[in-house]
């Protein structure tokens, strides 16, 4: 990657992520240019964002909240990229949130509307953990008519991220609470991965693959994420790769939205 790439950044205020102090290190750095911005106050910047050349750091929402003013369509979840499949080892399918009977793994197909879970919806959900109900609340707040990924239960030995760009793999950590002897991931069943999903039509620039061991040694794909709500895992890569690695996302997402060239003057 470049040493420096030509964009400012818009910095979200008033959150504790890493993502945003990940910025200002870079921005002190780099010496590009960069604002803190609060999530109510990102209109104001609407000109900077619709001209192109600034890169919004923050929050799923407020990312979500600067692609609406920018007038850039969010993509599509690939959380199970159909080109991906037989790397899953697993049956995944869609079911609409209502017709979801028995012990399933359970994700949203909208980007980060709750996280994936294991749940027996015919068990008495008290014995979900504090967290995988909070999940399992959300999950039941759905429209019975939503879609969303239903998947057989598996075992994972150890589960790692690796984050892509234009096909290569460019950093790496594992994420998991597992032993520290446990296996890691075939490297080149990720790199063949990672070279696959990079060839696909209207592949992002930018990805990361969760990628680990199941309980019968296969390496597996666990999912696929998109650049443009992508955190940043510790130990994983360098400031600057995580930059501008987004950048090379939200630049790609910029150049191919169809509002391109067209974009809507906002009412202010």
């Amino acid at each position: 990657m470049a040493s420096q790439a030509a964009f400012t950044i818009l910095s979200q205020s008033g959150t504790s992520h890493k993502e945003p102090i990940a910025a200002h290190q870079y921005a002190m750095t780099s010496d590009t240019p960069i604002a803190s911005v609060s999530f109510d106050n990102l209109q104001d910047y609407s000109v900077a964002l619709r001209e192109g050349a600034t890169l919004p750091i923050g929050t799923v929402e407020f990312i979500r909240k600067a692609m609406s003013i920018a007038g850039i369509v969010e993509p599509e979840n690939l959380t199970y990229p159909d080109i991906l499949l037989p790397y899953l080892r697993r049956q995944v399918k869609l079911l609409p949130a209502g017709s979801v009977i028995g012990h399933w793994f359970i994700k949203p197909t909208t980007t980060k509307a709750f996280t994936g879970f294991v749940v027996d919806t015919l068990g008495n959900p008290e014995h979900l953990n504090g967290y995988d109900r909070i999940q399992y609340q959300a999950f039941l707040s759905l429209p019975p008519e939503t879609p969303v990924w239903v998947g057989e239960p598996v075992s994972w030995l150890s589960e790692y991220r690796y984050y892509v760009v234009d096909g290569q793999v460019r950093g790496e950590g594992r994420y998991d609470n597992a032993p520290d002897d446990m296996p890691a991931p075939d490297l080149d069943l990720v790199r063949e991965m990672a070279a696959l999903m990079a060839s696909g039509p209207n592949a992002p620039a930018a990805f990361s693959l969760d990628v680990g061991v199941l309980s019968s040694g296969e390496t597996a794909l666990v999912e696929c994420n998109d650049a443009w709500a992508l955190g940043l895992y510790k130990g994983t890569m360098t400031r600057a790769d995580y930059i501008e690695m987004l950048w090379r996302r939200w630049e790609q997402l910029i150049e191919t939205s169809s509002l391109v060239g067209d974009r809507p003057t906002l009412q202010e």
